[in-house]
Order: C-alpha cells, then structure tokens, then sequence
C-alpha cells in the first residue's frame, strides 16, 4: 500500500507507492508541500497501486494517472493489457491540427490557477511565460505537427539544454514542456505525452543563502550614499528597505510615502495603485502587513523626503520612478529591473562579492532577527511568509555563525 513519509531534504512530505508489473515491481515516489495534501495523493496512487496489482482499470482512470506522470506509458501498456487496444483505436483517430498560440494561452490559465503569483504583472509570471514561449518556439521549429513528436526528440531536446544551461534552468524548461503538451492533450491535439517519459528531478541547491557580516552591513550601508548618482539617488533607500525592513524589491519599489508612519516608526505593505497609469500591484501574499523599524531608518526616511522636496522630486512613491531621460514617469513606481541594475554597478564599484544581491539584505534582515532573540512566528509575519517553514530555513544560519548553544543557562 502507498504510504506517506515525512521528507526533510525537500522540507516536504513523501508518498511511496509501487507499480506492478507482469514481470517486476518498480517502487515510486511523488512529492506534497503539506500533510493533508500528501494524504489527499496517498489515497490516490493506492488505487493505481490496486490497479497495477489486478490489471483492471477504465480507460479514464489510466489516461489521469499517465497525464500526472504517475504511471508512464510503457508502464500503462505491460500492466493493462486492454489499453494497448485503447491505443491503437486513439492513434487510428487524427488528432486536431496543431494551434501553438491556443496551447500557449492554455498554458497561461493553468499558470495563474496553479502558481503563486496569480497575477499576470508579477515578474514570477512573467518569467513562467518567457520559458514557454521559448518551448513553444523550440516545438514550433522542430516539430510543427505536435502528434509526431517523440520521446527520442523529447530526449534530444534534453540534451541541448543541459549542454547550454544549468541545472536548474533545464528543469524549468522540461516542467514547461510537459504542461504545454499536457494542454495539447487536453485539447485533443496529441493522443499522448512524450515528455512524461523523462524522469525529471528537481535540482537540489548548490549553494545556500548569502548572509551580509556585520562588518559588511556597515559597508553597504556608506557605501550606498556614494553611489546617489543612479536611480535619482535612491541607491541608498533601497539598502535601508532591505536591511531595516526586509522587503522584497518589488515591494520597495511599489512602496508609497502615505505607507510610512514615521512617528510610530512602522512601514505597512499592502495594495498599492499607480494613478498615472491605472496599474494595481498587490502583495506577493495577498495580505496587509506592518513591520517596526529602527529609528536611524526613520531618520534617513525623513531627510530623503527633504532631499526629494528640495529637488522637485517627490512623487507618491518612496522611489521615483524615471530618470533624467524620463522626468515624466516621476509618478510611477521605479523599475524592479532598475533597482537591481543599479545595485549590481555599485557591488562591481565596489569590487564586492558577485553574488550580493538586493535579495541577500532580506536574508540578512531575516537571520540577523533570529539570531537578535525575534520569534519566528513574529518574523513570519514581517517577512510576508505564508508558510512558517519558508521562515524556519533561516534557523540554519544560526547555529554555524554564533554559537547561539553558548547561552544555555548551565
């Protein structure tokens, strides 16, 4: 019987089940974020585990398991004997001719329904749509007729990406891959999935977290108020945002000065509305939240709202969107990708570690808060995490850095 195992390389839940075959038994496993969620996939790879065990199954229930990867074809063909029947009848019938562009918004739907983001702005959305695109231009130029596709090309496939790209980029072009034929499935564009044939692993990480030492905090910190030359002098506010505050970089740039109480010394995420163009940015977590800050934060908050009133620069937003070659789009939130191409020319000014990223000071915020005496529950809620195990990776960063058993009271 399937069985469902806690996973702690992952930091998910394991559910093992087997296949039986005529002639061997091939032992699986599929991965669930929750506890509930793997008892939920438990109870259904059971019965493909009954089913394999008798040889009996309808047709609907093999082609759901073959769709999810949980059962491969070849697999399909030696452990049910009438779908190899089922099949040839499929393969007689034509499929419908290839529409790439309704396989692609197929695609999009299923991304906003399934993904994170649910929102068609977000740059993690955006990101999803440019690897399928790219997929769908491969499945264009190699195989216009999507019903003579194989798992030899599938296979060939693999191997050029893995000779150009890492680890992990080649998994996020074969994930793609297998959900675009999934929706050509669906459609009745391709009888089956060759792509479902690949094992596909997900990369383990190569390397953890970058973590700021003190003594490099202090650095970037001056640093960053030498540096006022780009991104109309913001370089320094997008430092004390992530070090004070541990905000993303879209939550920095979408940040409004009608979010800061100054007096109270709290900064309050929430849904923000570019009124010069009607745009509508929402929190990654889809919540309010308010996050305490120290006060020497507040006191450069204030003297860069004087510098921004000085220069004729303020604008609704903490920073100003444009530049000297746009004055017109001081009104809209600056550029995720031009806070990080700013940051990345002071880190090379400064000849510092490549991988320092804006990204590095909310892990920093994060581990300095634990490693300070700050409960996770508490961080969880000032990081915007909606799950608490996303904030307790940061607990790995205490114990190698300072010796947080030396406070044990005996």
């Amino acid at each position: 019987m399937a069985s469902v195992s806690r996973f702690e390389p992952r930091n998910c839940w394991r559910v093992s089940y087997t296949v039986f075959l005529p002639d061997r038994r091939r032992p699986r496993a599929k991965y669930a974020r929750s506890k509930p969620e793997a008892r939920s996939l438990c109870s259904r790879l059971d019965q493909l585990e009954a089913a394999t065990r008798s040889g009996l199954a309808a047709d609907r229930d093999i082609d759901f398991w073959l769709e999810r990867g949980w059962l491969a074809t070849e697999e399909a063909l030696a452990a049910f004997p009438g779908y190899a029947e089922t099949s040839e009848r499929r393969r007689r019938v034509s499929p419908d001719p290839t529409d790439f562009a309704r396989i692609l918004a197929g695609y999009e739907q299923y991304a906003l329904q399934k993904g994170k983001s649910k929102d068609p702005s977000r740059k993690a959305h955006k990101n999803h749509m440019s690897y399928a695109k790219q997929v769908v231009a491969w499945m264009r130029d190699t195989c216009p007729d999507l019903s003579q596709l194989d798992e030899a090309t599938v296979r060939e496939y693999h191997l050029a990406l893995q000779a150009r790209y890492a680890s992990w980029t080649v998994f996020q072009y074969l994930t793609k891959l297998r959900l675009l034929l999934d929706q050509a499935m669906a459609m009745g564009m391709l009888h089956e999935n060759p792509a479902r044939g690949l094992r596909l692993r997900q990369p383990k990480p190569v390397q953890s977290r970058r973590v700021l030492t003190e003594t490099e905090v202090q650095q970037l910190l001056g640093a960053s108020l030498r540096h006022r030359h780009w991104i109309s002098g913001g370089l320094p506010t997008v430092v004390r945002l992530g070090l004070y505050a541990g905000l993303r970089n879209e939550e920095m740039c979408w940040l409004k000065w009608d979010c800061l109480d100054l007096p109270n010394r709290i900064i309050t995420i929430k849904q923000s509305v570019a009124e010069a163009t009607g745009q509508t940015w929402v929190p990654k977590d889809h919540k309010l939240r308010r996050i305490d800050v120290k006060p020497a934060c507040i006191d450069y908050l204030v003297e860069e709202r004087d510098r921004q009133v000085a220069t004729g620069l303020l604008g609704p937003f903490v920073l100003p969107g444009g530049g000297a070659r746009r004055p017109g789009f001081r009104e809209r939130p600056l550029s995720q990708d031009a806070a990080q191409k700013a940051f990345g020319k002071m880190a090379v000014a400064e000849g510092w570690d490549p991988r320092i990223t804006i990204y590095c000071m909310r892990h920093t915020y994060a581990t300095m808060a634990l490693r300070s005496g700050v409960d996770v529950r508490t961080l969880q809620r000032r990081m915007g995490h909606s799950d608490l195990k996303t904030t307790m990776e940061y607990l790995h960063f205490i114990e190698p850095e300072q010796h947080p058993m030396d406070r044990l009271p005996y």
